[in-house]
């Protein structure tokens, strides 16, 4: 059995999170079983993956700027045992997502796992509902994995596209309601991501994906998200600056 006493200090951009803080829980009530709870799985699709600009096959405009590389320097900061592994697929739809959800957890054995989806769903004017449920399915086997799961909002759109639009704003408000009813911790990304500099600037004019900057501004909310979601009780896990 494994589990976590962690402290944290300082460092972070946002605290655009909600849902259970750290704090007493103890030993016997949370074991990651065989996954290693220093390995954080980043999910989701071409916004976790990494991608500048929708024109990337002909430009290579992907970057390694991407925010599961920037968390996980963020948390290699303070603690170098962490690692974060990029499961974005570009183009994914939340469907999908929930399929492939468990071939991460099984080949990534990861103890937390950070669910962001349903951009591409909202481009195609999908229900909010729909891609609510497979949310929840993807939690749900990430909880049998005993895996924490996390759960992102999905990002804004700055495309003219009002149905998009709509349906970010529906299934936002469900994501927040499932977060709460599933007692994990939410990443409020739309919130925290709501700002047209964010995205698509030169030479990436894409108004869907973040620019650089973006995408550290994102990694910046997982963390703090992932200061929330890391229980107590167990083996101690220095999570804090390394004193010069």
């Amino acid at each position: 059995m494994l589990a976590l006493v962690v402290a944290v200090f300082g460092c972070g951009h946002s605290s655009d999170t909600t849902g259970p803080s750290m704090g007493t829980t103890t030993a016997s009530s949370v074991s990651f079983g065989s996954n290693n709870p220093q390995t954080v799985a980043a999910f989701g699709d071409s916004i976790t993956f990494g991608v500048l600009e929708e024109r990337r096959i002909r430009a290579a405009l992907d970057t390694s700027n991407n925010y599961p590389n920037v968390l996980q320097g963020l948390l290699q900061r303070l603690d170098p045992a962490w690692r974060v592994i990029n499961r974005g697929r570009g183009g994914e739809v939340v469907q999908d997502g929930a399929t492939r959800i468990g071939d991460v957890l099984h080949s990534d054995r990861p103890g937390f796992i950070l669910i962001m989806e349903g951009t591409n769903n909202a481009s195609r004017c999908d229900d909010a509902v729909f891609i609510v449920e497979r949310l929840r399915t993807m939690v749900e086997r990430a909880k049998a994995n005993r895996t924490i799961p996390l759960l992102g909002t999905i990002p804004p759109n700055f495309r003219n596209d009002p149905c998009a639009h709509d349906v970010i704003d529906a299934a936002n408000g469900l994501i927040r309601g499932l977060a709460s009813a599933e007692g994990i911790v939410l990443a409020e990304i739309f919130t925290g991501m709501n700002d047209r500099s964010l995205f698509g600037l030169a030479p990436d004019r894409d108004p869907l994906h973040p620019n650089e900057e973006g995408y550290r501004v994102m990694a910046n909310i997982w963390l703090a998200a992932l200061k929330q979601a890391i229980p107590g009780g167990g083996t101690v896990i220095a999570l804090h600056p390394k004193r010069k």
